[in-house]
C-alpha cells in the first residue's frame, strides 16, 4: 500500500469513527470504498478479531515510530486523533512527492538532453578536432581539474564514511546528527519536533507525570525514537539533571517546550497547549518544504547552464587555438 493510499485509507477510518463507526464496521466499509485493498483491510480486521491492537495490525505498512504514535493513541482512546493526524502528514508528503517530481521534469529532461549531446561530443567531435592538430588542453586547467576531481572524489569517500557511520547510530543519534545539519536539518527538526510534541500531548492529557511517560515508552520497540528518548531522559533524570538541561541536550526537541513545561498549568490544560504547538510546528513544516522546493528548479538550471558553458569552451577552445596557429 502506497503512502497516498495509505492516506486515504486512514482518512476514510477518521471519517468513520468520528459519526460513531465502530472500528472493525469501520474496516468493512473500507473494503467497499477501496476494493484493491481489500487484502490489506482483510488481514488488519483479522487480527483485530484475534485480539491483536490496530497499530499492531497496521505495523507492515507504516514506520516503526509511527506504529509507537498509533500504539500510545489506541491505548489512551484517541486512536481517531491520531489517525487524523497521520493521514494528514502523509498527504502532506504524497503532494510534495508529486510537486517535485513535476518541479523535476523539465531539468531532468534537459540535464539527459546535455549528457546525450556530450557524448555526441566525445565520440564524433572531439577526434575530429583533434586531427585537425595535436591540440591538448592548457596546463594549468589539466592541474585545476585534476584537482577538482580529486577533491570531489575525497569529499564521496568522506561522505560514505561518514554515512555508513550515522547508519550504526541508534535511531535518537541518527535524528539528532541530522538535525544538526546546515540547511536541511531545520526541516528534520520541525518534523521531530512536531512528531514529539504531538505524542507528548496525547499523554500529558491522560494526566501522566514526566517519569510515568518515560516509562510507558520503554514498552515501545527498541529500535524506535521514543523508545531511545524516554530512556535518555530517564537516565539523565535519575543523574540529577535539570529538566531544561534534558531538553536543550536533544537538538530534535524544540527549545520552546522549555517555557510551555515550567507555566505551571494542569495536565488537561498543558496537553491543550503541546497540542496547538505541534500543530504549528506542522504548519512551520509545510511552509518550509514550500520554500526549499522553490530552489528545485533554479538550481538545476543552474546546473545546465554550467555544463552548456563548459561544452562550449571544450568546442571553441580548440577552434581558436587553431585560428591562432594559422595566423
Amino acid at each position: 500500500m502506497s503512502e497516498r493510499q495509505l492516506a486515504q485509507w486512514f482518512s476514510l477510518l477518521v471519517d468513520m469513527l468520528k459519526v460513531g463507526f465502530p472500528l472493525r464496521r469501520a474496516l468493512s466499509f473500507a473494503k467497499v470504498i477501496m476494493p484493491k485493498q481489500a487484502p490489506v483491510i482483510d488481514y488488519v480486521a483479522t487480527n483485530l478479531s484475534q485480539g491483536i491492537s490496530f497499530a499492531t495490525a497496521v505495523r507492515p505498512w507504516v514506520t516503526a515510530d509511527q506504529a509507537v504514535q498509533l500504539q500510545l493513541a489506541e491505548r489512551h482512546g484517541e486512536l481517531t486523533q491520531a489517525l487524523g493526524e497521520l493521514s494528514t502528514y502523509l498527504t502532506l508528503r504524497t503532494k510534495e512527492k508529486q510537486k517535485l517530481r513535476a518541479l523535476l521534469q523539465y531539468p531532468v529532461l534537459l540535464l539527459a538532453l546535455l549528457v546525450g549531446l556530450g557524448v555526441v561530443l566525445r565520440l564524433y567531435v572531439y577526434p575530429e578536432l583533434q586531427s585537425w592538430q595535436a591540440w591538448q588542453l592548457p596546463t594549468g586547467l589539466v592541474m585545476a581539474l585534476q584537482a577538482l576531481l580529486g577533491a570531489l572524489g575525497a569529499l564521496g569517500l568522506l561522505g560514505g564514511w561518514r554515512y555508513l557511520a550515522w547508519r550504526r547510530q541508534p535511531r535518537l543519534n541518527q535524528v539528532n546528527a541530522l538535525c544538526r545539519l546546515p540547511g536541511v536539518g531545520r526541516l528534520v527538526q520541525l518534523y521531530f519536533s512536531y512528531y514529539l510534541v504531538s505524542n507528548l500531548a496525547l499523554l500529558v492529557r491522560q494526566g501522566l507525570s514526566l517519569k510515568e511517560i518515560c516509562a510507558l515508552l520503554q514498552q515501545a520497540e527498541p529500535t524506535t525514537l521514543l523508545y531511545q528518548l524516554g530512556q535518555q531522559l530517564q537516565v539523565q533524570g535519575s543523574s540529577g539533571a535539570a529538566l531544561p538541561a534534558l531538553i536543550q541536550s536533544q537538538p530534535c526537541l524544540p527549545d520552546e517546550l522549555v517555557a510551555l513545561l515550567g507555566r505551571g498549568w494542569t495536565n488537561q490544560q498543558l496537553g491543550q497547549e503541546l497540542a496547538v504547538f505541534a500543530r504549528l510546528q506542522f504548519q512551520r513544516l509545510t511552509r518550509q518544504v514550500e520554500s526549499w522546493l522553490t530552489l528545485v528548479q533554479p538550481v538545476l538550471f543552474l546546473i545546465v547552464a554550467l555544463g552548456i558553458l563548459g561544452m562550449y569552451l571544450s568546442l571553441l577552445l580548440p577552434i581558436y587555438q587553431s585560428i591562432a596557429v594559422v595566423k
